[in-house]
């Protein structure tokens, strides 16, 4: 036999009239304000996002290479973006500007580079001051090659003062994934990928095909292959098409931030 609940006031007593319509009142307020309290959803608030500007070098003609560090709280690893290398190759600068000022996710780090090559985006030419392509001076497979070129390899390896500065600022930085944006030629590069799962995520998440960009024969003296190297962490050429709609500039970068979320 169940044992019967204690009386609450509210049970049938047969009371009729106004002292009916009193008591099922009384008998509402008294449900809820015994009913348990309801879950309140609560927003997670924003994170706070850190920001610091560092000059990692200095160009050919004086120019500084600038850093813009964008991080919150708890980082599990960092993500350097390159906006540009070859100074008339441009749309990747606009990406970094667009992450320059976006919302960050907790847990996020970026180093930011809109170019490390000053003198050659003031000029809106491919080479640095000394008429050197800076993606062919990087120790890596580098060899004395273009003489007199856009291509032009340097004198000797990392002979130039911005190729110097990206190295150290590299190894400084040690981060676990470094993407440079080249244009025009649209695609997640393959060639010598150290990662080719983080290449077919790359090409997932900015709809751009996988392709092996060789500089037709054999790259020699990139970046990439440098980090690829020497750097526990991954790097990946992105090179965008020739022309890029700020529609695209913007999934590109919003794209970047879910690849650098934990």
């Amino acid at each position: 036999m169940l044992p019967r609940r204690p009386d609450s006031g509210c049970e049938d007593h047969r009371v009729t009239g106004r002292a009916a319509a009193a008591a099922a009142v009384a008998c509402v307020a008294l449900a809820l304000l015994s009913a348990p309290p309801a879950a309140v959803a609560v927003a997670a608030p924003p994170a706070s996002v850190h920001e610091a500007t560092v000059v990692i070098g200095t160009s050919v003609e004086g120019r500084p290479i600038r850093a813009v560090h964008r991080w919150t709280d708890g980082a599990p690893r960092s993500t350097v973006v390159v906006g540009s290398i070859h100074g008339d190759e441009r749309a990747g600068m606009r990406v970094v500007s667009r992450l320059r000022t976006a919302e960050l996710r907790a847990g996020v780090d970026l180093w930011l580079v809109r170019t490390l090559n000053p003198d050659g985006t003031a000029a809106d030419r491919r080479t640095n001051g000394h008429g050197v392509d800076l993606n062919r001076n990087f120790p890596t497979y580098w060899r004395l090659a273009g003489a007199g070129t856009e291509t032009w390899s340097g004198p000797t390896a990392a002979s130039e003062p911005e190729t110097r500065a990206a190295m150290a600022f590299l190894r400084a930085v040690a981060p676990r994934t470094t993407l440079v944006f080249h244009q025009p030629l649209s695609g997640v590069d393959s060639y010598r990928a150290k990662s080719m799962t983080l290449v077919h995520r790359l090409s997932r998440l900015l709809d751009l095909p996988v392709r092996s960009f060789d500089c037709t024969g054999g790259c020699h003296g990139t970046l990439t292959d440098w980090h690829n190297r020497h750097l526990p962490g991954r790097a990946v050429t992105i090179e965008l098409g020739p022309r890029v709609p700020d529609a695209a500039v913007t999934r590109y970068a919003d794209a970047l931030l879910r690849l650098a979320a934990p």
